[in-house]
């Protein structure tokens, strides 16, 4: 049997740096000192790219390999929160320094906001926690989650 090439589909940041998006930052800056309304963040984070975290977990179905050793194996797990009042949320960050800074293990995944506010919905995480450091820059939860994954801003 001959194999056919395999071509990995191309997510739209083949020359990503991994650095954040300067008009991001200028938004999210603006915002911390009262200069930016939520909107206008939502608006410039919602056609942006942000990194989603994941890390290595043990997989459930480890199968016996031989006689006595065990194959171990991991899957890949996207990453949420969980709030002392019991809502998730998904963290993701404007550039791979930050999510470095938050937890140097987790593999960074670029994605496009409007994909990681779905996956935080399908999750079941109520919002997105922007650069979360200990605690998260901006927060984009509720209807404006709904509105990004739904694409209002594309």
């Amino acid at each position: 049997m001959t194999e056919r090439p395999r071509s990995i589909p191309n997510p739209g940041f083949a020359d990503d740096t991994g650095e954040a998006d300067p008009i991001v930052l200028s938004a999210l800056a603006a915002f911390d000192v009262g200069q930016a309304e939520v909107g206008a963040v939502d608006g410039i984070l919602a056609t942006s790219r942000l990194i989603v975290p994941v890390v290595a977990v043990a997989a459930d179905d480890d199968q016996p390999v031989g006689e006595v050793n065990r194959e171990k194996r991991t899957d890949m797990a996207m990453v949420t929160v969980t709030g002392r009042d019991g809502r998730r949320g998904l963290p993701v960050f404007t550039s791979v320094a930050a999510l470095q800074r938050w937890n140097a293990e987790a593999r960074p995944v670029p994605v496009q906001a409007r994909r990681a506010a779905r996956a935080a919905i399908d999750d079941g995480a109520d919002a997105l926690l922007v650069d979360p450091s200990p605690r998260p820059r901006f927060v984009v939860a509720g209807e404006r989650l709904t509105a990004m994954a739904d694409g209002w801003w594309a």
